[in-house]
């Protein structure tokens, strides 16, 4: 059985030159434990925040700036087990630094499987 690999990102059609590490959190309802004193646990919901956070070369080709500015993007993660996910009216989170390579952390809509 295959295990995942290898990543594919890609936002509003553009592919992302990502490199090994990309990670996806689907976001949606995250639960909280809440002991009780009687002994037992129970729980709260919240809605959570979906995170992918990936890492690109800097290269000659690559739109820093409209990676700066992303917002209300489609944003595709696929894996090379052959699920995806996709993450609607994305946007970037974090500044961007640029060096040898750019780090960038996207959130929007809990993130939906295709």
């Amino acid at each position: 059985m295959k295990h995942h690999g290898r990543a594919t990102i890609s936002y509003n059609g553009k592919r992302l030159r990502t490199k090994e590490g990309a990670t996806l959190n689907l976001g949606g309802t995250g639960r909280t434990a809440e002991p009780l004193d009687d002994g037992s646990v129970g729980y709260f919901e919240a809605t959570t925040a979906p995170e992918l956070s990936c890492t690109v070369p800097l290269t000659q080709d690559l739109a820093v700036q409209e990676l700066r500015d992303l917002v209300d993007a489609n944003v595709v993660f696929e894996s090379d087990t052959g699920q995806s996910w996709v993450i609607r009216e994305a946007f970037t989170t974090n500044t961007i630094s640029v060096g040898r390579d750019v780090a960038i952390t996207i959130s929007g809509q809990p993130a939906e499987q295709l």
